[in-house]
């Protein structure tokens, strides 16, 4: 026990001298002070002496400001981006530099060690979520008179976030030695789990919304044949009818065959979204404790009102889809999103352990 005190102490020291460290703190802490400058009120929000009246105040302190600009820019991706520059070489930086002989020639194993220098990387992203969260639930408590002790769930839920690519930077760096291998290729994996997971999600939605397009199409088709026909070739109604079938039945072809591409394609993101790290979904799940699901709604109807007429066929079941798959997701099963999130974690750290433990240094 003593010994992996130790070896905690000596890796956080090591972060500690990184200037990257105290670069990351030094945002959070001025994010917080801009933070601190906006204020809410029953009417709007305010910046230093400019005020702005906007629908549902407390709701966009919350979602626009907090969530999506402070914790969904900087935390989600801008605090973590600098703690995988800062940690990537952890592990290169112990083989390559030789500083391993010494850990090796003391009386522990290589797995502890491993597991320990590990979990010091994902230290330094708790301190520093632990600082910026503290500093927000005040501003917010304050500013907006909103104690939100649900908050703090941003700390192991960003940590676990970051833990994911973490784990393919450590599998790297062991494998190939290399600090700029490990980051480059992490970040791309990051940024791929995030491309597949919002194409996943955009599937999704047209492909809800054409079926809902094909079944009305389907079924304006059926009221036409279902009228009683006038009778006379030279009939304009009985003309007209026919070729406002004959449009919506090419446009039906139409539908079908775009509905089965799509189909087709969202099958493969599902299945390729199902095996990877939940980032997205992982950081979503810190909504669903900060906005009820009745604001989502309020604000999505409010959103419709100021869009394309509601006659726009296409447009409604676009937005009813949207609204179906955003309510689906707030109410899919954490332990689906974090438990396949961390399996896939499990199996990169145990293959990094293996190729760790097993090398001859």
């Amino acid at each position: 026990m003593t010994q992996t005190l130790a070896l905690f102490l000596d890796a956080y020291r090591d972060l500690n001298s990184r200037k990257l460290f105290w670069v990351t703190l030094a945002i959070s802490v001025g994010l917080i002070g801009v933070f601190a400058l906006v204020g809410v009120d029953a009417d709007g929000i305010s910046f230093l002496k400019w005020h702005w009246n906007v629908y549902e105040p407390q709701f966009y302190y919350r979602q626009t400001l907090l969530l999506e600009f402070v914790i969904g820019i900087w935390l989600s991706w801008g605090a973590i981006a600098l703690a995988l520059i800062s940690t990537a070489g952890i592990f290169p930086d112990l083989i390559a530099g030789g500083a391993i002989d010494l850990y090796l020639s003391k009386p522990m194993s290589r797995l502890r060690l491993f597991l320990t220098k590990y979990l010091t990387g994902l230290l330094f992203v708790a301190l520093q979520l632990t600082i910026f969260c503290t500093g927000c639930f005040f501003v917010m408590g304050l500013r907006a008179h909103e104690w939100r002790p649900s908050l703090f769930l941003a700390i192991p839920l960003l940590v676990l976030l970051f833990s994911y690519v973490f784990a393919f930077c450590v599998l790297l760096g062991v494998w190939t030695r290399s600090t700029i291998a490990a980051l480059l290729l992490g970040i791309l994996l990051w940024l791929s789990c995030s491309f597949v997971q919002i194409s996943e999600q955009g599937l999704r939605i047209f492909r809800i919304g054409l079926e809902h397009t094909i079944d009305r199409t389907e079924s304006e088709i059926h009221a036409i044949d279902s009228q009683k026909r006038p009778t006379g070739f030279f009939n304009v109604q009985a003309g007209l009818l026919r070729k406002t079938r004959e449009t919506k039945v090419e446009k039906l072809d139409q539908l079908r065959s775009r509905y089965a591409t799509i189909r087709l394609v969202h099958n493969v993101a599902r299945v390729i979204d199902a095996v990877i790290p939940k980032t997205r979904e992982t950081n979503d799940l810190l909504d669903r404790h900060l906005v009820s699901d009745e604001e989502v709604l309020s604000t999505q109807a409010s959103l419709r009102r100021a869009g394309p007429p509601p006659f726009d066929i296409d447009y409604r079941d676009l937005s009813d889809a949207d609204s179906q798959v955003n309510l689906e997701g707030r109410h899919r099963s954490a332990f689906y999103i974090l438990g396949s999130s961390l399996a896939c974690e499990l199996v990169l750290v145990s293959l990094a352990a293996w190729i760790f433990c097993r090398r001859d240094y």
